[in-house]
């Protein structure tokens, strides 16, 4: 592991047990045990490593979405699918406690969203590329960015059956009506 990423991890280790509060150049070198001067040389400053660590979501995000989009069968809002596919995953991003915390730390700073701006871009052309009704597509993936930002903040619709029924309803509204 590069010098680099296990300073991201502990940045993330930080965040994720203290909160963003609590994260600065000293203790991410401490965390990580490397010298601040270490630190300092793949990272300008505390913004750049909370850039670095938006990324690593922003990553794992996308590897996930590539994954659900693999196994989705082709044809109309296929990355639809994968959105809300993806979006129920208790694996995935919106279940990591760093994403609450990075999320303040963005509402600090709006410039720290940039990376995650360009990413989305990205997501909605392939949206539009494969949406026979764009507008029913991107209500389904607004939905599914709202159950993200409820999952970051902690808070739950409902059990396990009422989030895979949730689910079904948004793969009907695309117009999948069968259970995967």
């Amino acid at each position: 592991m590069s010098a680099r990423d296990k300073i991201i991890d502990a940045a993330m280790a930080i965040v994720r047990d203290s909160g963003v509060a609590r994260l600065t150049l000293d203790e991410a070198a401490r965390v990580a045990e490397v010298s601040k001067g270490g630190v300092l040389y793949h990272f300008k400053g505390k913004d750049d490593l909370i850039r670095a660590m938006v990324g690593r979501l922003i990553d794992q995000c996308d590897s996930l979405h590539r994954a659900y989009y693999e196994r989705e069968p082709e044809g109309p809002y296929r990355w639809a699918r994968t959105m809300v596919r993806s979006a129920f995953d208790p694996a995935g991003p919106a279940n990591n406690p760093v994403g609450g915390a990075l999320l303040a730390a963005v509402a600090v700073n709006r410039e720290l969203v940039a990376p995650l701006k360009v990413k989305y871009d990205e997501w909605q052309e392939r949206l539009r590329s494969d949406s026979p009704d764009m507008e029913r597509a991107a209500l389904v993936c607004t939905a599914m960015d709202g159950l993200f930002l409820q999952r970051v903040l902690g808070l739950r619709l409902g059990d396990v059956a009422g989030e895979a029924r949730l689910m079904q309803a948004a793969l009907d509204v695309l117009g999948e009506g069968v259970d995967s």
